[in-house]
């Protein structure tokens, strides 16, 4: 399947958002704890120093491809040279990281509300425009793994910044309008986690529906990202 599932059933998408941010309009939180929203995300906190191992592994072995790889037209939006390493989409594993990241992808695969798990890198350097997230289905979780110690990047999200920290994680709503400022001289390596949003009954099986009709883009973005680290391999 290719294309992009970020500008697909623009018309159901719209209705869908405005189901799922209908409670707590535009007064919901940014920034919010983990522990409260997505308790699963203590178990990958827990395992810090094994998740860390396994990505700075993964990084001084492989390649890790563009964004433009796997969306070329969300990565036009956002960033053709955000890094994303995909071990888990729409519920779809990469088997390659079952070698290259187990403990993040068994995480995935055994947390229910889970739809994503990636590692993202920033080089120096690199910013994400201002953007938002084109379906409110999800909240995304970061863990910070790498974080460079001097003029660490940040995020904006509306109205609020937040600075990543090493082992430290934190849920973004990242259907706020946000943007990345980087003007760093080492890359910022973070583990993203996305997991549906939280919500009513009703809601959240239009949500469970819609998210298995996305599954169909799953194999576009896993095979990308296993084309690029294999020619590496």
């Amino acid at each position: 399947m290719k294309g992009s599932p970020s500008v697909n059933n623009p018309r159901l998408r719209a209705f869908a958002n405005w189901v799922f941010l209908r409670k707590g309009g535009p007064h919901r939180p940014r920034l919010l704890s983990p522990h409260v929203v997505f308790p699963a995300a203590r178990k990958l906190e827990e395992q810090f120093a094994t998740i860390q191992a396994e990505v700075d592994a993964l990084v001084a072995r492989r390649t890790i491809p563009r964004y433009g790889n796997f969306d070329p037209v969300r990565a036009a939006q956002v960033s053709e040279d955000w890094r994303l390493y995909y071990a888990y989409m729409f519920g779809q594993p990469n088997e390659l990281a079952r070698e290259d990241l187990p403990a993040l992808l068994a995480f995935a695969e055994s947390t229910p509300n889970v739809v994503n798990a990636m590692v993202s890198i920033l080089e120096p350097g690199v910013p994400l425009p201002s953007h938002r997230d084109p379906y409110a289905g999800i909240m995304r979780y970061h863990l910070g793994v790498r974080v460079p110690k001097s003029n660490p990047p940040r995020i904006r999200l509306d109205r609020d910044y937040y600075t990543w920290k090493e082992g430290e994680g934190v849920v973004l709503d990242v259907s706020f309008e946000h943007e990345v400022i980087n003007e760093s001289d080492e890359s910022r390596i973070v583990v993203i986690v996305d997991f549906r949003r939280p919500l009513g009954p009703f809601a959240d099986l239009l949500n469970r529906a819609l998210l298995r009709q996305k599954r169909k883009w799953a194999p576009q973005f896993v095979e990308a990202s296993r084309y690029d680290v294999m020619h590496d391999a």
